[in-house]
């Protein structure tokens, strides 16, 4: 795993670097079988993809006096598989208490607790402190919004990091 404080030059306001950053910490966690970035719609396109799936998306920038702030969205996913509930009949129509015909609940319960880690990771590790995460964690359970079996939660933060806008690196009025 990359060591994220061991460049003191490393400017985590530089998207590609933010985007490295969640792409390593999801690869090293140890419940997720394939990382993405980018539009959620397009996060399970492969014919046969391993599961559950981590996603990072950037859905706004925001650019204050010392410091960039970064809206992300953190998505993980799993597939939704029936259970095997021994019912009578060509249908599974059993239903088991509370958790009924699928692996909902099971799928919900670990893609949040995927989440948790790596936001927890994110916020209180001492070798992550490029970022803080400056507002409250809103997570949104979701079941086939995207027409593809795909259950899990969407996690909404502002991720900032520091900004040194000092002055423009360039002399771009030219030679006026």
């Amino acid at each position: 795993m990359a060591c994220f404080t061991a460049n003191p030059n490393k400017s985590f306001t530089l998207y590609y670097n933010l985007l490295e950053y969640f792409r390593v910490i999801m690869t090293n966690h140890p419940s997720l079988n394939r990382v993405t970035q980018g539009d959620i719609f397009s996060i399970d396109i492969d014919e046969y993809p391993t599961y559950p799936i981590g996603n990072i998306m950037v859905t706004n920038t925001a650019f204050n006096d010392k410091n960039t702030v970064f809206t992300c969205q953190l998505t993980v996913a799993d597939k939704v598989k029936l259970r095997n509930n021994e019912s009578v009949g060509e249908r599974n129509e059993d239903t088991i208490a509370f958790y009924g015909t699928d692996d909902l609940v099971d799928i919900h319960s670990n893609t949040l607790n995927i989440l948790n880690d790596l936001i927890a990771y994110t916020q209180l590790s001492p070798t992550t402190d490029a970022f803080e995460i400056s507002t409250v964690i809103n997570c949104v359970p979701f079941r086939d919004n995207f027409d593809n079996g795909l259950a899990g939660w969407v996690a909404t933060f502002d991720l900032v990091t520091h900004n040194n806008r000092d002055r423009c690196l360039y002399n771009l009025l030219g030679d006026c």
